[in-house]
């Protein structure tokens, strides 16, 4: 299939997620939403790019987008686990979103290794992690450092053909993006619960959260669909 033709059509099947995103920023604006209402609105971008997958998964079939589907659905009850101000809430978040990064990480492949940019990652969310834990509690250092891994993995995998690598395509680049992205908006999150207000913190997780999971979507479905194709 011609490469316009495909851009095309996914753009078309991703109109929801884009109409989703604009509901929920205009409903969050409402401080006198009910608490029902901002959750089926926050999480409305991330079953739209679900049905974008299951679409993509009736045309190709591909088993690197079934975990993909997964991985946005326990994305899905993360934002869901984490409407609740509540430790227990938090850390079920916490645990669908680093299933959801095992999933990612699969979906992105173990090949090629490239070593140099697990470095470059691991150096980055080691710096992340030393900063976040002297705002923390022991129990949060131990659950952060496990998060941090999960999230830095799946980093490295999707900047595995980016970073130090001779030869980048587009698709490749989006995801190394938007996991990129996904980092930002966690520890955004992290600084606000732990350490101290950020300015604006709403908006700055909320919009890379959902520019992530745009990005690596949109950027595993063309990759296989590449190579079905």
């Amino acid at each position: 299939m011609p490469l316009h033709l495909t851009v095309d059509n996914d753009l078309a099947y991703l109109v929801p997620f884009f109409i989703a995103v604009c509901i929920y920023t205009i409903i969050h604006v409402i401080s006198s939403a009910p608490v029902w209402l901002l959750g089926l609105t926050k999480i409305l971008p991330i079953i739209s790019l679900c049905i974008f997958v299951v679409c993509k998964i009736c045309q190709y079939n591909h088993r690197n987008h079934r975990k993909l589907l997964m991985g946005l659905t326990c994305s899905a009850m993360g934002d869901a686990f984490l409407l609740k101000d509540d430790n227990q809430f938090l850390i079920g978040g916490g645990a669908m979103f680093a299933l959801a990064h095992c999933l990612y990480t699969w979906a992105f492949g173990f090949k090629p290794l490239n070593l140099q940019a697990a470095s470059l990652v691991a150096l980055v969310v080691g710096l992340g992690w030393i900063f976040l834990s002297m705002c923390s509690k022991v129990w949060q250092m131990l659950l952060l450092c496990c998060y941090c891994t999960l999230i830095g993995i799946m980093s490295w995998r999707a900047n595995a053909e980016v970073l130090f690598h001779h030869s980048r395509t587009r698709t490749k680049v989006t995801g190394a993006i938007g996991a990129v992205l996904f980092m930002v908006s966690d520890f955004t999150l992290a600084i606000n619960l732990l350490c101290f207000q950020v300015p604006h913190n709403q908006l700055i997780v909320m919009s890379t959260y959902y520019a992530a999971q745009l990005f690596i979507t949109i950027s595993i479905v063309r990759d296989n669909q590449n190579k079905s194709d």
